[in-house]
């Protein structure tokens, strides 16, 4: 029987958007922003994963793209994500903790 110890945590957050002109504004801000990212061109897809906190503002987004770009259009360029998402207004965030801070005792 094997003895692997499966209670080990993994930090690891990601998401694939679907490759696109919006796609690459949101590569480009990652790259700026967020240097310690790791980020996989897969020719019709890109990867984007980090340890913790991934974030998209869609303001920053649609100023880099010079016209309005909304939750729903970025939502529509992702294919797969892994971590928890929240959607607010404005700004898609994938979290590596399961159970967010504010509900902590």
């Amino acid at each position: 029987m094997s003895t692997r110890d499966f209670t080990k945590v993994r930090d690891t957050v990601g998401i694939s958007l679907i490759g696109s002109t919006e796609t690459a504004a949101a590569v480009a801000m990652v790259e700026e922003e967020i240097p310690d990212a790791k980020i996989t061109d897969n020719d019709c897809f890109f990867k984007i994963e980090r340890d913790g906190l991934l974030r998209f503002d869609m303001e920053s987004l649609s100023e880099r793209l010079g016209r309005d770009y909304s939750v729903h259009d970025f939502l529509v360029n992702m294919t797969s994500y892994y971590g928890r998402i929240v959607v607010n207004d404005g700004v898609v965030e994938i979290h590596s903790e399961i159970l967010p801070e504010r509900f902590r005792d």
